[in-house]
């Protein structure tokens, strides 16, 4: 009986996956994003984690959008490149929020 696929499709990089790479490779300590309550602060647990670093930033309150703005960089990722280091993803961050604010200021006409 002939396979209806022509090609396999690849595996889609899910939270999951997210939440395991940030748990074997957090974001460096020295990171700051902007916290619910105001003004930029670094992106640590002030507390002794129990499921690993990802699991903390997927599930807290204190950085709305950062788990998923992590996702979207890596899920967009091919599958010829290589995951970031933490620093090289942090430096996608802060370029990506820092495109979001220059593009606010465009005048609309």
């Amino acid at each position: 009986m002939p396979d209806d696929t022509l090609f396999p499709l690849p595996a889609a990089w899910t939270p999951e996956n997210t939440q395991d790479f940030l748990s074997r490779a957090p974001l460096p300590a020295s990171f700051r994003w902007t916290h619910r309550d105001g003004g930029k602060s670094a992106v640590v647990p002030s507390y002794r984690l129990t499921g690993g670093y990802g699991k903390w930033l997927r599930e807290t309150p204190y950085f709305p959008g950062l788990f998923e703005e992590i996702h979207g960089i890596l899920a967009r990722l091919g599958d010829a490149e290589p995951l970031p280091y933490p620093e090289e993803l942090a430096k996608k961050l802060v370029g990506l929020r820092r495109a979001r604010g220059e593009q606010q200021r465009l005048p609309i006409t």
